[in-house]
């Protein structure tokens, strides 16, 4: 089966949506995630980024993992959307999947969702347990704690 839109072969890929909810409102996290100096201090060990759509998306995120993409959408503080892949992988290459996080206001708290599609079928274990790790860390700093 394909896409009728893109050509891709939709039987290979998967989609991990993943749910977490966050003490503090949709504006703080969503600095988290623009800001290169705070999006240090939950996820990786260097970033360039440029939030706006078309911008650049990179990420050392371990000393030796990169990822590279670019953003699609930026809407504070409601929702980003960047594609994502890894520098030098052919099993998940540059800009071949897509991550969506959206922040909704419940109360004081915001839910934080994310959602990464069109990763292939086999990488999604590894995947959910690198963003697992990482919201919890997103969700610690958000709030003011330590992210470990």
């Amino acid at each position: 089966m394909t896409d009728a839109d893109t050509g891709a072969n939709t039987e290979s890929e998967t989609t991990i949506v993943l749910s977490q909810r966050v003490g503090a409102s949709p504006d703080t996290v969503f600095d988290f995630l623009t800001d290169p100096d705070k999006m240090l201090r939950w996820m990786g060990t260097e970033v360039n980024i440029d939030p706006t759509p078309g911008g650049t998306f990179w990420l050392n995120a371990t000393g030796t993992d990169i990822a590279v993409g670019q953003y699609v959408e930026v809407e504070r503080p409601k929702k980003v959307v960047f594609t994502w892949g890894w520098e030098g992988s052919a099993d998940v290459p540059p800009a071949s999947s897509t991550v969506t996080i959206t922040l909704t206001a419940d109360g004081t708290d915001t839910i934080v969702e994310l959602q990464h599609h069109g990763l292939p079928t086999g990488q999604d274990t590894e995947h959910t347990k690198g963003w697992t790790y990482y919201l919890a860390r997103l969700g610690a700093v958000s709030e003011g704690r330590s992210p470990d």
